[in-house]
Parts: structure tokens; sequence; C-alpha cells
């Protein structure tokens, strides 16, 4: 439209547009197109009582707007602005301004028009004035506007005008002057539309700077109607509430609900104020009441005891300003942007908003008014309170809780909590409590869980069954965790504190603290002491230490119990509880998972019917890289920690350490190291599987004696806590980089630790791992087969190519294996980890097939890796080049590609212009 615009050469045009849709920000563009051109540009604009007032179009470094001429001085400032204007405005010019009689006598409206066109003819160039907020122009001006223009024809000078639609403009008579015009050929007309989505999609990318997932951008132009001022507020609130994520550049929604603060919708409220009192009153009263359809004068009315005709105008105003829409003849009511609806209704005061509530929920239960929404009328419940029936607007919020999908879960939380502050008495409110905490819980609202926990646990204690005592403990002992309350953690382990309740709470609830502290060793001492009590206690505490004791053993590297448990799944306890059933489920499915074994993980899936979808997404994001679909993991390990609150969960390590070591071998460092800091930067269990993780971006970036110290240092202090699951990954890292050394000293102690750790935890990656060391520790042939074989039979396409190049660098297999190896990692898009092994294949003397495409691999990888602010140095470290050979490489990278920098290049490179995924 810009360009369309500035070609046209009729000496006016008008561009008209909903509020928001970025008229203001038209003229700003084209006043820059014309300043480029050299046109002198003046600008003006109409308030809302019709006065015209200078307006500056541009910026501070492009002061377009009241002048752009050549003639402006170091300032910025036009000389002729001294003189005085209108109000004591300075105007460079004579404005277009109400000349009284112009309206009716046109030989007055020629005389204006001549005194506005002398100042703009003068210098004979290209000379434009931009005139915002036309709709406000009064009859003269108006006169005046439209003798301009003809007189105008012919000349270098046009009008560029915008107006706001609809609106009630000031001259009845605008649309048939403009009409009149645009039959003499001297005007053109444009239309500024909301944006469509794929418009939104670049907006909130821009905003973010960050791609968005396309239920961001859904929610974004749901809420904006792509109105472009309502898109950026729309984004700003989400980030306000923390529902607009970002993680390694992707923008994420995560859950959410009901907006706890005022959305940013601040100008059209304005814009709503502005227009009195009276309406603004009408026009939040509306906002609560709009789904009530035809009832909606008479509940304004009735509610803010106004007179009919009075609304009726209020609601007129706000139909003309195109803040409202009527439809079915009064039969409903809308506002054009839901998120100005939103921002009315939030900003109610509290007795206003109950109030009208109130009479929302009235209207409907009595049958005066049918409801076309339930989550809004259930809302209204909320908000009414005492002031409605409060059993039945208990028992409503209460069945409309239930019943809600569980994308709804932040209007579900805040019905419950409306819902504990209608409880008649002890007992209803323990159990109305009880059920807003389980849900805070489930859905990772942890200061709100927390909350209601330590509130049932003090106030109510009395009113808890044993079983509900225990799972509010351990959600309590949950949620201080995942809120970092450390102190209170080791004060529970330790005895120090504890909660009112039964010797089987005490057991349960301190031997989960102590897990949470990554202590597993005295978790599993605290449960087998306090057994006879747990187990003879209630159900939910028997169900927790079997699960925790199972998972105990298994950390510390003992599998019986485990086993048992999986074997004996049937007889679980609780079982026929659905949610029981699953948690179990899930705990023992991201146990097999941390401890590598997809294959078991996916059999339980089966056998129980389930789907990976049924599972948490940091279990589906390892599953996926363990099955080498890097790109799901990838995209599943940055949704979960944008949206999952559930750290408390050994797979959310698991998951982290998984999608790293692909991302290192696809030579992703960036993004490695943003989710490695997203990682530190939160509190989780099983902290050694990141430690793990860092140490694979150390060695990939050549720091192998920090990336040894990491790895011997997890070593010690997890053992020391009887934690060894992972441990395996550790040492067989910790040779594998003593013998590049040359220290078999250190190489032999690792295998021992591993020969050591296989009689006691022979799990099939322990074994694997343990084949692998001894194979090339010992360069044990017979070693090197079995630990082939059974990577074959574990099928996962990243852990067999790493163990077909260690096989054939440390002299255990035959070089030609390197062959499928190379296939394999080139499945995975491991670029950097091809490129390691196309030296690995020229020292062996095995061919690389496919030269064309080896070199555009290369240059990719070059491009990613100078993309991500590596050094030449570091580029020669990573990929393990001289200096020089990167030099020349990077510099026929840039003749190639056109790139001059490499912030070209990282930007080429984020837009995935060098057939890369990004």
């Amino acid at each position: 439209m810009l360009e369309a615009i500035g070609a046209v050469t009729t000496p006016l045009v008008l561009a008209t547009g909903l509020a928001g849709t970025g008229r203001t920000t038209l003229l700003t563009d084209l006043a820059a197109l014309f300043t480029r051109r050299g046109a002198t540009v003046w600008g003006m604009r109409f308030t809302s009582d019709g006065e015209p007032v200078p307006a500056r179009f541009g910026t501070a470094s492009d002061p377009a707007g009241l002048s752009t001429s050549d003639q402006a001085d170091p300032a910025g400032r036009h000389p002729l602005l001294a003189l005085p204007g209108i109000d004591g405005s300075p105007w460079p010019w004579t404005p277009i301004r109400p000349v009284h009689g112009a309206s009716h006598d046109p030989r007055v409206a020629r005389r204006a028009a001549a005194a506005v066109a002398a100042p703009l003819l003068h210098g004979g160039g290209e000379t434009v004035l931009l005139v915002d907020d036309a709709q406000w122009i009064d009859p003269d001006s108006l006169a005046v506007l439209a003798a301009l223009v003809r007189r105008l024809a012919g000349t270098r000078i046009r009008c560029v005008c915008t107006a706001r639609v609809p609106a009630r403009t000031a001259a009845a008579e605008f649309p048939a002057t403009l009409r009149a015009l645009r039959e003499e050929g001297l005007a053109r007309s444009f239309r500024l539309s909301p944006w469509p989505r794929r418009e939104v999609a670049r907006e909130v990318a821009v905003v973010l700077q960050a791609s968005p997932e396309p239920a961001l951008v859904e929610q974004v132009y749901s809420v904006s109607r792509g109105v472009p001022a309502a898109v950026r507020d729309a984004i700003g609130t989400l980030r306000r509430e923390g529902r607009a994520q970002v993680v390694d550049r992707r923008a994420y929604l995560a859950p959410g609900g009901y907006p706890a603060d005022r959305p940013e919708a601040g100008r059209f409220v304005r814009r709503i104020r502005e227009l009195g009192p009276t309406t603004y009153s009408v026009a939040k009263a509306v906002a609560v009441f709009s789904p009530l359809g035809s009832a909606v004068p008479r509940l304004v009315s009735k509610t803010l005891n106004l007179p009919p005709r009075d609304v009726l105008e209020a609601l007129d105003s706000l139909r003309a300003s195109g803040i409202l829409h009527r439809g079915r003849r009064g039969g409903t009511w809308r506002f054009s942007i839901p998120l100005v609806a939103t921002a009315l209704e939030v900003s109610l005061g509290p007795l206003e908003r109950q109030t009208l509530a109130a009479a929302a929920v009235s209207a409907v239960w009595s049958g005066a008014a049918r409801c076309s929404a339930d989550d809004h009328l259930t809302n209204q419940i909320a908000n009414a309170g005492a002031l409605v029936d409060r059993e039945r607007a208990l028992g409503e919020l209460l069945t409309r809780a239930a019943a809600a999908r569980p994308e709804r879960f932040g209007l579900v939380l805040r019905w419950l909590a409306a819902a504990t502050e209608l409880a008649v008495d002890r007992p209803q409110r323990a159990m109305v409590l009880l059920l807003h905490t389980a849900s805070c819980h489930l859905h990772g609202d942890h200061e709100s869980s927390l909350r209601g926990a330590r509130a049932l646990l003090g106030d109510y204690a009395d009113q808890l069954a044993p079983d509900a005592t225990q799972e509010v403990q351990l959600i309590a002992v949950q949620a201080m965790y995942c809120l970092g309350e450390v102190a209170a953690l080791h004060a529970l382990a330790g005895a120090q504190r504890s909660w009112a309740g039964r010797d089987e709470h005490h057991v349960i609830t301190r031997a989960t603290a102590t897990a949470l502290l990554d202590r597993w060793t005295t978790a599993r001492d605290l449960l087998a002491a306090g057994a006879e009590l747990w187990r003879s206690g209630n159900p939910t505490s028997a169900m927790h230490g079997e699960l925790l004791a199972a998972l105990a053993d298994l950390w510390g590297g003992r599998l019986d119990r485990f086993e048992a448990s999986l074997a004996a799944r049937a007889r679980w306890l609780l079982r026929g509880t659905s949610r029981h059933r699953l948690d179990q489920l899930r705990s023992h499915l991201t146990a097999l998972l941390v401890i590598g074994d997809p294959d078991r993980a996916e059999d339980l899936l089966s056998a129980e019917h389930l789907t990976p979808d049924d599972l948490p997404l940091h279990a589906q994001a390892a599953l996926a890289a363990l099955r080498g679909r890097p790109w799901q993991a990838v995209d599943l390990t940055r949704r979960s920690m944008a949206v999952e609150q559930h750290r408390h969960d050994p797979g959310h390590a698991g998951m982290v350490h998984a999608t790293i070591t692909v991302l290192v071998l696809q030579g992703r460092l960036t993004s490695a190291r943003e989710l490695l800091r997203l990682a530190r930067a939160r509190t989780c269990v099983f902290t050694h599987l990141i430690d793990i993780a860092e140490a694979q971006l150390d060695r990939a970036l050549g720091d192998h004696a920090r990336a040894a110290a990491t790895l011997a240092e997890t070593v010690r202090t997890t053992t020391g806590r009887g934690l060894v699951a992972g441990a395996e990954l550790c040492w067989t890292e910790l040779a594998d980089l003593a013998l590049e050394r040359g220290d078999h000293a250190v190489a032999r102690s690792a295998l021992d630790a591993l020969t050591e750790l296989t009689a006691t935890m022979p799990t099939a990656r322990v074994v694997l791992h343990t084949s692998l060391v001894r194979a090339t520790v010992d360069r044990d042939r017979s070693a090197a087969r079995e630990c082939l074989e059974l990577a074959r039979r574990r099928a996962q396409p990243l852990e067999l190519a790493v163990v077909l190049e260690r096989l054939v660098r440390h002299g255990a297999a035959e070089p030609e294996s390197l062959t499928e190896a190379y296939e394999l990692l080139g499945g995975l898009d491991a670029l950097l980890a091809r490129a390691w092994l196309r030296n690995l294949m020229r020292e062996r003397s095995v061919a690389v097939r496919g030269r064309t495409d080896t070199v555009i691999e290369n240059e990719r990888l070059l491009a990613l890796l100078a993309a991500d602010g590596l050094t030449n140095k570091q580029l020669a470290t990573a990929l393990r080049a001289s200096e020089k050979s990167i030099e020349g490489r990077l510099s026929r990278l840039f003749t190639r590609s056109g790139h001059r920098s490499r912030i070209e290049l990282a930007t080429a490179v984020l837009n995935g212009e060098l057939n890369g995924r990004a």
C-alpha cells in the first residue's frame, strides 16, 4: 500500500481503517518515503472537537512532519516555525481550518483554500500535506479541503488524509464530498485492513525476536482480530503474564486462562474514555453483559441506574466508533476487538465487578436473559460471589470445573478459588480447598498449591482423611522444591520440621524431601527403617512408599525392586484410580527412558494401551532423541522448557542431556548453550546428567581438560549420594578422554568402575558401555562384537554411530564400519559429528561418497558455527582444522553466499536460507 499511495497522482488520497489499524504509522512511513525522494512534507491532524493542530510524522533522527525541506535548521526546525499559529502553536503555513461560511459559500471556501495552497505551491517541487484523523473535520474545514483539492489539480502537490471508520464525523457531508471528488477524478481511496494470520505471525516474531508456534499466533490473532495496535497489545499482555515463553529463539504459548492483571489495551480504553463518562461506564457494563444478547440494554440501564435513552445513545456512540458491534437487530452484542472487552472487564473495581456479575448471573438464572458463552457465565458466577445464591453458585462452579477441558485449566483454577470462598462450613471449605490445591499442583501453579497446602495442613488438618493428608504433604514438598525453598526441604529431610499427621506421613514426606535433594541412599534408608509404618498405614502412603523405594533402589544401582514392580504392575496399589495408575506408569516409563531403555518403555506403553502423547513432554522428547528423531526431540524439549513446571521428575534432566547431545553433534552449539543455561537456572533433580551434557559441549569446543574435570567431579559427588544411574555415561566419556591423551591408567580405572557397576546394575546401556570401554581399552575384538551386537539390537541410531566410530578410532573394529556410522549421522543431520568422522575416514583411507554434497555440507556447518559467534581459533578447534584453513574456507563462504559479515550470515542461518533447519 505504501508504494501504491506514493505513486498516486490525484491531489487527494484518503486512507481509512479501523481504530488501531496503523493509520498514523502509514503517514509516518509515507513521510519517510516522500522525504527520501526529495519532497517537502507538512503535517497536521484534527482533534476530536475539530481543532486543527500541527503534527510531526517521523522520528527524532528523521524529523519528517512539520517540514522536511532543505530549509530546516540543524535542530530539525523550519524557520517559519517561529511564527505564531492557532492557540500559539507554530504553523509554517496557513492550515486547513474552519472559516466561517465556507460550507455554505463556495467563494469563501476558495479564498481560504488559496491561502492554504500558496505556501505549498511556493517551492514548485513535490509537496505533500499529511492529515491525520480527518474523521473529526468540521463542515467548514471540509469545504476548504475540497476547494484546496480542486485548486491543486494538475500540480505536484497532494494531500494524504487518514480517517477512522466507522466514526461519527463532525461533518455529515464528508462521504458525499469524497464521492464527488472521486467522480471528478481528484481523489483515490485506500482501506487499511486488519492483518491476516501470516502478518500477525511476522509481528509476533519481530516483537519477541523468536519464531512463534502456531498456537501462540492463533491466540494473538483471536484476541486482536488482526488489528495491528491490538496485536502489539496482545503480545505485551502475554509477555507480562508469562504466557509467551521464548526458548532458543522459539516462542511458545504457555498454559493460562483468565488474565490476572489489566491487559495492555490502553489506547483503546483511552479512546472509549474520550467518548464521555457515561459511555465509558456503559462500555464496562457491556463487557460483562455482552453474551446476554438482547437483554444488554435493559441490564445496563437497570444496573447503572441510567435512563434507557442515555444507554441507547452510549451504545450508538460505541458502535459508531467501531468499538462495539450489534447483530441480529440487537439480538447479539460483541466488541470488535476481544482484547478490549477483556481490558474493560479486568479494569473494573472489586465492588463494580461483583455488582455487574451478580446482575448478569441473576438475569440468566431467573430466565430474563440467556448466555451464549458458558465460560463467561461461570466467570461471572465466580465474580459475583456471595451476592448470588451461594449454594447454587458453589455447585455450578464445581460442576463446570470438573467438566472443563484440560486446556481451560487457568479458568478452572479461578473457579475453584472462588468456590473456596463460597463454602458454608469447615468440612466443605476443606474439601473445595483440597480440590483447588490439587488442581494448582497438577497444572504447575506451585505458589498457589503451596499456599493451599499450608492452609490445609495448618487450619484444616482435622478435616483431612489420612490419604488426603499424605497427598497434601507431598504437594507441599514438591512445590517447595520447584520454588527453590531448599532450606525448608533440608528441615523436612532432617526432621527439624514436620506437619501434623500420622507416623506413615512423616516417613514418606521426609523420604520424598530427601530424594528431591538427590540424597537417594538416605531416602532408601529412611523408607527401609519406616517400612512397617507406611506399609500398614493408609493406601496412599503405601503406594508412594513402594514407588519411591523402587526408584531409590534403581537410582542407587539395584534393579530387583524396580523390576519386580514392573512385573507386578497389575497389583499396584490404587491402580483402579486413573490418576494413581497414570502417575505410577509415568514414573516407571520415565525411569526406563532415563536408564536408556526405550524398547521396554514402548513395550510398557503398548501393554497399558497408551501412546507417547500420554507422556509428559520431557519423556516424549527423550524418547524422540533416543529413537533418532532429532528435530522432534529438539522441538519437544524447547516446548517442555517453556511450559512444563514439574522439574522434580528425573526425566527433565534426562531430556536435557539427550537433546544437548543431539544439538552438539549437529553443530548447533548456541542452542545447546541456551538449553544448558535454562537448565542450570532452574531447580531440578539429577543434575549430574546436565553436567555430562556440559562436558560434551566442552569437548566439542576443544576444552578436554575442563570436560574431564567436570565428569570426574560428577562421578565423585553422585556416588557419594548413592546416585549411580547415568554413571556409565561419565565413565565412558572419561575413558575416551583418557585414551585420547594416552593416559591408560585412568582409562583402566574407568573400565574397572564400569565392570563393578555392571555387577549390580546390568541394564542394557550399562552392559553396552562396559563392553565398549573394554573393547577400546584392551582392543578386545570379542568385547567389540558383543558391544556392536547389543547396539544394533537397541536400534538407537546415535548410540550405534558413536559405538562404531569409537571402536574404529581405538583399533577395535575395521575402518569400513565408518561408512555405516557416517550414514547414520546423516539421518540425524549431525553435521559436526560427520565432519569429525570425515577426518577419521581420510586417516583410515575410507572413501567419503558424494563430493559435491560434502562441500555443501561443509559450508552449512561452517556457516552454522560462524553464525554462533565462534572465533576462527574456536572454529579450527571445533572442526579439527588449522586456523589458516578456516580463514580460507570463510573467505570462500562469504564470496559464494554474497554475505559480507557474520551478522548477515547469522541472519541467513536463522532464516533457514542455507538449507538448514533452525
